[in-house]
Order: C-alpha cells, then structure tokens, then sequence
C-alpha cells in the first residue's frame, strides 16, 4: 500500500560530514546542499529557555512516536524549517491524526541565522533523554543544517542523521494546510486554568460520542452536551499529550473548524508556542480526509502559481495582499495559488497569523497526484466522456449525469453547495472530501468559466 511506502530523497555535498581535532579540541563540521552557504548550519544559537525549549520539543517527540488509533509503530521524524525570524518543527502522529508544530522566533535564542531551509531528521531515544536533562542554568545551542540536527549541552553532543520521508506524511501535510485556514478562535485560558481542563480529561479507552470543550467564565469546562461555542473531542486521549507543557506556559487557545470538528490547541509561552491539532475522529487520520482535493482539482493557472512560487523565499510569514501588488495579481488568486502550493509542500499555514509560511518539503507533484486516487479517477471520468452536463442546468447550477459503476449518478454543483447521488456522498456529506463525481464535475465548471 503507498502508505506504507517512503519516498527516497539524496542530497548531495562537496564534502562529507565530521568531526575534527585541530589544536587537540573537537570539532564538529556539518555540510550542506548549498553551495554557497558559508557557515555549516542554517540556524545557531544559544537557547534563552533551555528547560521550555526541551519540552517543547520533546512533546513533539512524543506526538511522532504515538499511534493514537492503533498499536502499530510510529514514524519518528519531524520537519525543520528555518529562517531570519523564526524556527519552526512540524511533525504527525503514527496514526497521522494529530499534528504537532513548535514556533520559536528569534527572540527564544541568542544568535543568528546563518541561512534558510528544510529538512526532516529522526529523534531517537538518546535525542529524547538530552531533551529531558535541559536546564535553564545550562549553557545550551541549537543548531539546524539541512542533513542534520544537533542538540549540545557543553561537550556532550547528539547528532541526528536525515531521514526518509513517508508519503502518508506527505498526503497529511497537504490536507492539514487545507484544514488550517478554517480554524477559528474559540476560547482562551490561562495555563493554570487550562491545566486543570486538561487533568479532568479522562484517560481510558476513547467514547464513541463527543465530549466538548465550553468556555466557563475565564476557564474550561467538560461537557457531555453540544452547544453554541462549544468545541468537539473525539479521542481527549490526545489532547492530553500538552498537559506538561501547561506548567510553564502563560496560556492556552483553542480552535475550531465548526463544519468538520477538526480543533487546534495552542499552548502560548511569553516567546514561543506549541500548537497542537487533532482530526474530527481518533481513527480519522489527516492523510486519507480529502480536504486538499478541491484545490488540487481547480488550480489557478499556470502563470499565477510560477509567479507566486518564485516569489517564496522562506518567508515566515506571506502576506497575500501585497504579494498582490508586487506581482500585479488579484489576491484571491493569491490565496487560491498558496493553497496550491500549501498541497505540495511548499508552505504552511499559521493560524496564529492567518498567513502561510514557506517552507519546502522534500516531494513533488507528482507524487501528490498519485495519493490522491479520487482525483486521478475523476480525469480518468472526464477523459472517458462519462460525465455530461444536463440542458437544464441553469445560472450558477450546474447539474451532471456521471457513469458509475452499473448506474448512473447526479451532480449538482453550484458554487460552494456541492452534492451527488453516489453512495460515498451519501455516507459523508462532504465531511471526507468530494467523491470522484463532483471532482470530475468540478474541473469542467472551472474549465467552462474559464474558456468564458
């Protein structure tokens, strides 16, 4: 099955990774895929919050290390992404149900950055105990290169190696960005309120049935009961994992994407975040939800996604509007276009912010196209000429005739109020992503207004 498969990446370097003893004192030299780099690390410095910055991470460890459905082994590698303002680590749950992200920004370190990149490295055991004997009074540095982590506390040193990067992360990646825009605020507390919510959160064997999370006052509450405001938990197994965090954080946020139930939960320190979010269901993982197939299906055009794509540079944040007018674009097309790209690896999204940030996945297109079979199958229907658009299709309304399999299916597609008669519509509503039906029908709407 392709979610079991990696996709092999090889960087190539003028000169291998090593240690050196010039003058008798070790030496540690890290290389690159750059060319032109001039130092060996794209980031380096000294932690201010060493202790804050260990847990931070090592929670993010525990998040890539945990399969939340299933005892199945978990996937242990997270992605870096640095530039002049900020670091960011992003990692998936085994199960893919759960994203997690750290985001240090430069004030969290003394130092500086001595370049722009990514790269995906694996946390081990013995990464994971050096994360746990940080201590604020230490002299700790941090430091990224794009083949390799590492973590140093004065002489001791763990180095972590690239690994290889599996494609159902790669599919997660992409629909968790389509996931993301849609998240809004729905309550804070402080960490010591949040602290105790999180405590009550029950740890036994997930219900079929939601609990919620209600704003009370300046607190959290539990609730067995749906009601305005309220945000849903399938699964508060996993929102449990941000508990050791909250002893030393300054508040918690809590977001919400009301029409799938997807939440986002945002431990805030006074410099940095850790940003935690669970899919609708525990055996829902990011990777099979389908959210990024309508982007994918209806991109902007060509022109619009080169000019965009060229215009990333590692940015930290992307601001659609003035892009805009850099490029002489609209800034829907923008947006539209950073959707795009978001599916492919090549940026992500802040919701802290609402903007994307760029940063580059090892993959390509291509294999976002083949993770995607729904979208595949409705080129194959539209290829085939089984989907036929109905003369009493009127207005904005289009309606279609599709072939299946034996029968044939009705699509009524009219702007965002999308439906068909086919089963798989049927048993989600939407809630999985479009079927092959729509997708197909979809792409000869867009492809009508565009030809005018």
């Amino acid at each position: 099955m392709i979610v079991s498969a990696a996709l092999d990446y090889t960087y190539r370097y003028d000169f291998p990774s090593g240690v050196a003893t010039p003058a008798g004192r070790p030496q540690l030299s890290l290389a690159t895929c750059n060319a032109d780099q001039q130092r060996p690390y794209f980031f380096d410095g000294r932690a201010r919050h060493p202790r804050i910055l260990g847990e931070m991470l090592y929670t993010l460890s525990d998040v890539v290390r945990t399969h939340f459905f299933l005892p199945r082994p978990a996937i242990l590698d997270p992605v870096l992404t640095s530039n002049e303002e900020r670091l960011r680590l992003e990692g998936f749950s085994g199960c893919c149900g759960v994203y997690a992200r750290v985001d240090l920004p430069a004030e969290a370190f003394d130092g500086e950055c001595h370049g722009r990149g990514t790269t995906n490295v694996d946390f081990n055991q013995p990464m994971r105990s050096a994360l746990l004997r940080l201590r604020d009074e230490e002299d700790v540095r941090f430091a990224v290169g794009r083949d390799e982590v590492m973590l140093s506390k004065g002489d001791e040193k763990t180095i972590e190696k690239k690994v290889k990067l599996p494609l159902r992360w790669i599919k997660g990646f992409s629909e968790v960005q389509a996931y993301q825009p849609r998240l809004r605020l729905m309550m804070e507390a402080s960490a010591a309120e949040a602290l105790r919510f999180v405590r009550s959160l029950p740890k036994g064997a997930p219900p079929k049935t939601p609990s919620y999370a209600v704003s009370h006052g300046r607190s959290v509450r539990l609730s067995q009961r749906a009601q305005p405001g309220a945000v849903p938990i399938l699964g508060t197994h996993r929102v449990k994992v941000i508990e050791p965090l909250l002893l030393r954080a300054q508040s918690l946020r809590v977001w919400c994407d009301e029409e799938s139930g997807a939440s986002g939960w945002e431990v805030r320190y006074p410099v940095g975040a850790f940003f935690l979010m669970i899919s609708p269901e525990v055996f829902r993982g990011f990777s099979g939800e389908g959210q990024a197939l309508a982007t994918l299906a209806k991109p902007p055009a060509d022109v619009v996604l080169a000019k965009v794509r060229a215009s990333l540079t590692w940015q930290s944040q992307v601001d659609p509007d003035r892009l805009a007018r850099e490029l002489d674009l609209h800034s829907t097309e923008v947006e539209a276009a950073l959707g795009v790209l978001g599916s492919r690896g090549l940026a992500g999204y802040d919701v802290d912010r609402r903007r994307y940030f760029h940063r580059e996945l090892p993959f390509d297109l291509a294999k976002v196209e083949e993770m995607q079979p729904r979208l595949s199958d409705a080129r194959k229907l539209i290829e085939g000429g089984m989907v036929r658009r109905l003369q009493d299709s009127r207005g904005d309304v289009a309606i279609f005739e599709v072939q299946g399999t034996g029968t044939i299916h009705r699509t009524r597609i009219a702007g965002e109020q999308q439906s068909c008669s086919c089963p798989w519509f049927s048993k989600y509503q939407g809630q999985r992503g479009p079927c092959k039906h729509i997708l197909a029908a979809s792409i000869l709407v867009e492809d009508a207004t565009a030809a005018g």
